[in-house]
């Protein structure tokens, strides 16, 4: 089967094992003062990390209808089949702009077949999706029965995450001033989930971040179904070491065999801030 699988930089599997497994990864971009960044390409995650904590602001922009066209030009003009799994609609624009850019290509190549799927994920949410995907897709799945299954995923997929600075979500529009400062003088972490749309929902604070682990383990026995015990993904912004400790009490709780640990990037990271920490799986 002639087929590409895509995704956007919003997802924080490693660029290396995109590349090794043929899924094309379209940039978004990050703007810092006058400079622009492609995702992944132009800058990376530790970067801007380092330029957050020194005070920097970076703020991201979706991928444009235009860059999507020049993306799926190709595998239209040649008759490839292409399954793009997007960025969460409730965050970002950037999944209705690959919509209209399949709209326009469809009346100039009226025989193409390009399917863009809102994931309602980010992070590596949609890693987890894409990961999942690789595999059905080299297990000889059909291009219809790919996209049934990005669609299902899409239904099931869990985000939980806290961040470490309320500072960041404050600059970011998602907290007003006062209660940032307030939740950082006491201490006070959120817990953020993406709800059924793809939009961000606070759900719960914990006070102290040791208990935020326990937290995110108790959520997740409530949530999850068997498929917690197969697989899961952790991201951090660059705090790896609280990520190898949420992995450990995930595998003493649930003897989960699969845990892929990533760095979230920096589309994710730039509205969250240095250690951001989230935990991923699919629900029953």
């Amino acid at each position: 089967m002639s087929l590409q699988l895509m995704t956007d930089s919003a997802c924080d599997l490693s660029r290396s094992y995109l590349t090794a497994n043929n899924v094309e990864v379209i940039p978004i971009t990050l703007n810092h003062e006058e400079q622009v960044f492609r995702d992944g390409i132009d800058i990376q995650p530790e970067e801007v990390y380092r330029g957050m904590r020194e005070g920097k602001v970076y703020k991201t922009a979706q991928i444009s209808v235009q860059d999507f066209i020049d993306a799926f030009e190709p595998f239209a003009k040649s008759g490839e089949k292409v399954l793009h799994m997007s960025f969460s609609s409730g965050l970002s624009g950037t999944y209705n702009a690959s919509v209209i850019a399949i709209e326009e290509l469809k009346e100039k190549y009226p025989d193409s077949q390009i399917v863009s799927v809102d994931t309602k994920s980010a992070s590596n949410g949609l890693g987890l999706i894409v990961y999942q995907t690789i595999q059905k897709r080299d297990q000889g799945a059909t291009y219809e029965e790919l996209i049934d299954f990005v669609e299902e995923r899409a239904r099931q997929t869990e985000h939980i995450f806290t961040v470490d600075d309320l500072e960041y979500l404050r600059r970011g529009g998602r907290l007003s001033k006062g209660a940032a400062m307030v939740g950082n003088l006491l201490n006070i972490h959120p817990l953020i989930r993406l709800n059924d749309k793809g939009e961000l929902e606070q759900f719960s604070k914990v006070r102290g971040r040791k208990k935020l682990f326990h937290e995110m383990i108790r959520i997740a026995k409530e949530q999850s179904g068997e498929r917690i015990h197969e697989i899961a993904t952790i991201s951090h912004a660059d705090d790896e070491k609280s990520a190898k400790e949420l992995e450990a009490l995930l595998k003493e709780t649930f003897g989960t065999k699969e845990v892929i640990i990533s760095t979230i990037g920096a589309v994710i990271g730039a509205h969250t801030g240095p250690g951001t920490l989230c935990l991923y799986f699919f629900k029953d």
